[in-house]
């Protein structure tokens, strides 16, 4: 027992009360290293989560095998590749120019000598080439229709108009096909475009009506959307992910409503939407992906976790978020967090081979079985076995916590061949939305936000089918309204590719 004199008391202290202060201390100077870390390299640190091994690769189908041999091998293999590299390198041509592309069109001017004579003849040509640029022209698509009266019944005679797709609009289908991927694909605000119409053509349009045309070219997409939706929540797989999405609202004068993009992608057939929803919660999640029944791949948002109780869902977890937390607690404890790592890097080995090969489910299924699990029993073992030596609250502590909580969702993949290791795929369709809220900012209505879901789906599924976005819009605007609505699915992005290719 330690007495401490103070001058009004005696305070006494035990030797475990001061053990205990001293080890919350501990964990608290953990935790406040780890957030300071963290911040730190927000603000000035990179943002690549990548990890290089300083393991040698080693040779197909050796990847457990420890033998120094082998090793040894394949340090000469990759010696002997970097030296065949290096000559083809020596041997590669140096210098010049990239040759500019055939089929763009070529302005010809010849320029002859100036004392050329009669009896000179020609034994060559000298080329020279430079790109030059002029913006899109903008023009006016005029449709006259003569009028004629009949001399006898006086009764008056006119064509009929054609079909247009937004009745009263001045602005036409290919223009506002242009403006739209411009602005959703592109991430150029309208204002911008206004700015660039008035630059460059000298065309001063309003903003409310540019707004306008906007709005109800979008909005004539609604079936087109609503059909994607139902086919890619049809399916038995997808992944999802959310984004947040601010929106200017009455409700909040001055501020701005934080709403959330909600993705959902389905890997095997190349589909991705999106819906606009006014929160991150379970009634959202719901409302996003309601009628859906089969395979989720999710991260650890814990809002995920009360889709275990509807029936026929089954989720999986994401290999990469889990990797983040290892990678972000290399500075607290780089042994671990490196072990971990370096047994992630032989999983993602792995799903490369099988890409690289263009494997099928089953045997990509039978690959996992075969290799994976091995390193995933691995993983596991030495999670259980150090999980008790380090503070929970520091960051590897952390990361041991999360794997070991989704542990079962996290292996669910092996057994399931057409499931992805890895949520990166939704993913890497939401950066576009990331993209343009730094551009535009916010959304001007909830309405309008939920417009900007339905071109993000659409425009998103061109992207990930190598489509031509302009091409489809333009296309889809002008038959749009007179599309049978019970073939309304032909005239999905991945259906007309099929279409245009049989024309």
């Amino acid at each position: 027992m330690l007495k401490q004199e103070t001058s009004n008391q005696k305070v006494e202290i035990s030797i475990d009360e001061i053990l205990k202060q001293n080890t919350e201390f501990k964990i608290e100077n953990e935790k406040l290293k780890h957030e300071l870390d963290y911040f730190r390299r927000l603000i000035f640190g990179k943002k690549s989560e990548r990890f290089i091994s300083n393991e040698p690769t080693l040779p197909p189908n050796t990847l457990f095998t420890q033998d120094a041999e082998l090793i040894e091998e394949n340090k000469l293999e990759n010696l002997s590749e970097e030296i065949v590299t290096t000559q083809q390198k020596t041997v590669r041509k140096k210098g010049g120019r990239k040759e500019i592309p055939a089929h763009l069109h070529r302005e010809i001017t010849v320029i002859e000598p100036d004392d050329l004579s009669e009896d000179m003849k020609c034994i060559g040509i000298l080329v020279t080439e430079e790109l030059e640029y002029t913006p899109g022209v903008m023009y006016v698509k005029r449709t006259e229709r003569p009028k004629y009266v009949d001399p006898i019944t006086q009764r008056i005679v006119i064509a009929a108009m054609p079909p247009k797709p937004i009745n009263k609009c001045i602005a036409g289908p290919q223009m506002m096909s242009h403006v739209i991927v411009q602005k959703y694909m592109d991430h150029l605000p309208l204002y911008r475009q206004l700015q660039q119409f008035k630059r460059n053509h000298n065309v001063d349009f309003s903003k409310s009506s540019f707004g306008q045309w906007v709005s109800q070219y979008v909005e004539l997409l609604t079936p087109v959307y609503d059909a994607l939706v139902k086919t890619t929540l049809s399916s038995n797989y997808i992944q999802n992910d959310e984004s947040p999405y601010k929106v200017q609202t009455e409700e909040k004068k001055g501020n701005t409503h934080l709403g959330y993009m909600w993705a959902t992608r389905n890997p095997q057939n190349n589909l991705i939407i999106f819906s606009y929803q006014k929160g991150r919660s379970s009634e959202h999640l719901h409302n996003h992906i309601s009628s859906f029944r089969g395979i989720i791949q999710v991260d650890g948002y814990a809002v995920y976790d009360q889709l275990e109780y509807i029936n026929g869902i089954n989720i999986v977890s994401c290999w990469a978020h889990t990797r983040r937390y290892f990678e972000q607690a290399l500075e607290n404890d780089k042994e671990r967090a490196e072990y971990v790592l370096k047994k992630i890097r032989k999983l993602y080995l792995i799903e490369q081979r099988a890409r690289d090969e263009n494997m099928n489910i089953e045997s990509r299924k039978d690959l996992r079985k075969a290799e994976s699990k091995t390193i995933l029993d691995e993983i596991k073992d030495y999670l259980e076995k150090n999980v008790n030596s380090i503070l929970p609250t520091s960051a590897i502590g952390k990361a041991f916590a999360y794997t070991l909580k989704r542990w079962d969702k996290l292996t669910k993949y092996v057994e399931l061949g057409q499931v992805e290791i890895d949520n990166n795929l939704v993913e890497n369709v939401i950066r576009p939305i990331a993209l343009g809220r730094k551009n535009y900012l916010f959304a001007g209505s909830h309405e309008s936000a939920q417009r900007a879901a339905m071109i993000y789906s659409l425009l998103g599924t061109c992207k990930i089918n190598n489509l031509n976005p302009m091409e489809w819009l333009h296309d889809i605007f002008l038959r749009i309204n007179d599309h049978p609505i019970n073939q309304i699915e032909d005239l999905l992005p991945h259906n007309w590719i099929k279409t245009r290719s049989e024309i």
